[in-house]
């Protein structure tokens, strides 16, 4: 305890500063001195947590912020005392107890993160360039530190945005919210930072972040030149072939005259290279070498190839600078060569749709031009009704030739596009039925689309199922349960024949439940047979038991290519037979023939409060779940739900009780399970009692 008494003594004159002031009272000063005795001794244990630091510094964040609130009801801002002990002890105490969770977990980054974000928050500038330094050396493939020191370099004085830190410490810190107001930049910044960047892309050269940043760090760096020698005013003739050649690269042809005498005849020849985006060229033709188009998204980076190289054009298009064009037309040179490789037909779809679609949202720089969002037209009325028509004809014309496999590569990924267009365009009906129209063509039955643009289609289309699109989508997949799912909602919804409904049911149960089938399908096979169970027994002219046994029957044939099935199948049916007032000896009788699991009677405890059981016939479900029970878990999870329903019943909470003992000591051989057992009977039990306390109260009231 002698580390806790010498961090609090610490503390005392600040302590005995606060109260001077009248800033905080005698009794909030001793729980202050409590809190933080507390908070001390959690950090002197033998196993500590990083929570605990954070926990302590969020603390000591939230006293500063009552302090400033108190400050200045006091009115000290008005006329403000000389600074004295507490004047910046709590920030500086904060920023202490977060260094010293760096030294104890040096080797997690999220606390490094912490300590850099409150300091750059308290505008402690130097600190946060030493935090940096640091962190890199025990963390040095880290792409987010060397885009923080990046940034630190670049925005001197302005704290990191709140968005570009993925901490994991949920620091609760003051003014996180990210600013309005853009922060400053200085081009005395611009060395350190491409040092950063390039150091960071030596050790992390697959880092698409890295390669972004760089890429626009050499862009700014160019622009802020163009603008600053354009604003000298100074001027020169330039001779004729030079001046058309950079018109055609979208250069600012003011910018690029100078004269000799400035920079000598080789320095005006690298400074006119320079602006006329030589470095930005280079730079990104690096990147696109360490990221071929073909890169796969890994366990830190999440997108592939392609998609830096789209996010690199989305880049380009909103970045104000001539150079625009120059690099816009220098990404489409690199994507007409994935093209036409077409080794990768997805690859090749996909750079083939960002070829076809950059006229509705690429044009030239105009300085004066209002900033169109990411992802929204450029053109305007002719001219989109235009280029819309020109697309058209091209998707048209593509899907009429071609090898069969790279023609559905293709027609997948310019049908995702189409789709997400005509979601944008409920307001422009004419241009989103000409979308339609195309869509429509890439989905006919002779050219066999692929089953994930039709359930892409159909999900577009859940709000308002169209009977006759989900029928002929159904017709080329008859074996795909997404896509039959979606007909069989558009037929409940627009078919009032019960019967009619139910033999559609059952043939599409038959054609979906087979082998082969990803986790989604299967969870969209249950979810049709559900809808088949339901459909039979809201029909009049079945007979439910004969109807019972076909469904039971096919469920324990067809299920082995759905895991569970048969299980929820048994379940409902054990629902239902309850819900009709049968014997439940009977019912469990009747299940000697089939083959109930957990799930079974999961689903029969979810649904007990509709039932309207004795506690006989309570036991002997559970009894019978008991029976089905392989692992320990399932012991655990069953014992709880009888538990959780014995609660309910005035006078059972003995017998729940002893449920739970005996659960206890059979699942004693997992020591998780056990834990968890025991966990989630103190939240039943607590529950509980909660309820019990409220109903004593509402009783109360009520005799009152």
């Amino acid at each position: 305890m002698d580390k806790v008494q010498f961090q609090l003594e610490a503390t005392l004159p600040e302590l005995k500063d606060l109260y001077e002031k009248g800033l905080f009272t005698k009794s909030e000063i001793n729980q202050i001195t409590k809190k933080r005795t507390s908070f001390e001794t959690s950090l002197i244990r033998r196993v500590t947590r990083k929570e605990d630091y954070f926990k302590y510094a969020e603390y000591e964040i939230n006293l500063e912020r009552l302090r400033k609130v108190r400050y200045k009801k006091l009115n000290y801002h008005l006329n403000p005392p000389p600074p004295s002990a507490s004047s910046f002890s709590l920030p500086r105490r904060a920023l202490y107890i977060l260094k010293r969770a760096t030294v104890k977990f040096p080797g997690d980054l999220a606390t490094w993160l912490a300590y850099v974000e409150f300091a750059s928050r308290e505008g402690m500038r130097k600190i946060v360039g030493k935090g940096l330094n640091s962190a890199l050396q025990h963390h040095p493939t880290s792409p987010t530190l060397y885009l923080l020191q990046t940034y630190y370099h670049l925005h001197p004085g302005s704290p990191f945005p709140r968005e570009s830190i993925p901490s994991t410490s949920k620091l609760d810190l003051p003014s996180a919210s990210s600013s309005a107001q853009a922060p400053g930049f200085a081009i005395e910044g611009i060395d350190p930072a491409r040092t950063t960047l390039l150091l960071g892309l030596r050790l992390v050269p697959q880092s698409r972040d890295l390669w972004r940043e760089y890429i626009k760090l050499e862009l700014g760096w160019v622009e802020a030149l163009r603008r600053r020698w354009k604003a000298l005013g100074i001027k020169d003739d330039i001779d004729q072939g030079q001046s058309q050649q950079t018109e055609e690269d979208g250069v600012d042809q003011d910018a690029l005259r100078g004269g000799a005498g400035a920079f000598g005849e080789e320095g005006e020849e690298a400074r006119k290279s320079i602006l006329a985006g030589q470095l930005v060229i280079h730079a990104l033709t690096s990147a696109l070498e360490a990221i071929p188009s073909h890169a796969s998204p890994d366990e830190r980076e999440t997108e592939d190839g392609m998609g830096f190289r789209e996010g690199l054009i989305w880049m380009f298009r909103g970045y104000p600078s001539p150079l625009r064009r120059k690099c816009l037309d220098f990404v489409y040179e690199e994507l007409e060569a994935v093209l036409a490789q077409g080794d990768n037909n997805k690859l090749a779809a996909r750079a083939r749709l960002l070829l076809l679609i950059r006229g509705l949202y690429d044009r030239e720089y105009d300085p004066e031009a209002e900033t169109v969002p990411q992802g929204e037209f450029v053109l305007e009325g002719v001219e989109l009704v235009e280029q819309l028509g020109k697309i058209g004809k091209d998707i048209r014309r593509s899907i009429k030739g071609g090898d069969g496999k790279r023609n559905k590569e293709w027609i997948e990924v310019v049908g995702q596009w189409l789709i997400e267009q005509i979601g944008k365009m409920e307001s422009n009906v004419e241009l989103r039925e000409y979308l339609s129209s195309i869509l429509s063509s890439l989905t006919k039955p002779s050219i066999e689309p692929p089953p994930s643009l039709l359930i892409a289609h159909l999900s577009q289309l859940s709000s308002s199922p169209n009977l006759e699109i989900a029928r002929s989508y159904a017709g080329i997949y008859p074996s795909n349960p997404s896509i039959q799912l979606y007909r069989l909602t558009a037929e409940i919804q627009q078919t009032s024949d019960t019967t009619q409904i139910c033999r559609t049911c059952e043939e599409v149960v038959r054609s979906v439940t087979v082998s082969g089938l990803t986790d989604e399908e299967k969870e969209d096979v249950r979810s049709i047979w559900k809808i088949w169970i339901d459909q039979e027994l809201h029909n009049p002219a079945n007979d439910l038991e004969e109807r019972w046994k076909v469904i039971l029957r096919e469920s324990m044939k067809m299920g082995v290519n759905v895991p569970e099935l048969h299980g929820d199948v048994l379940g409902y049916y054990l629902v239902n037979r309850l819900e009709a007032g049968e014997d439940v000896g009977g019912v469990l009788g009747r299940l000697k023939g089939y083959q109930p699991t957990f799930n079974t009677f999961k689903l029969v405890f979810s649904s007990i409060n509709q039932l309207n059981l004795e506690s006989n016939d309570l036991k002997k479900l559970y009894n019978a779940w008991r029976q089905v029970c392989k692992t320990p878990y399932e012991v655990a999870q069953a014992s709880l739900f009888y538990a959780k329903v014995l609660l309910g019943i005035r006078g059972k909470g003995r017998e729940a009780y002893d449920i739970i003992e005996v659960a206890k000591r059979e699942v004693r051989v997992d020591e998780g399970v056990e834990n968890y057992l025991e966990a989630e009977w103190k939240v039943l039990v607590d529950a509980e009692s909660a309820s019990d306390d409220s109903g004593d109260e509402d009783e109360k009231m009520s005799d009152e």
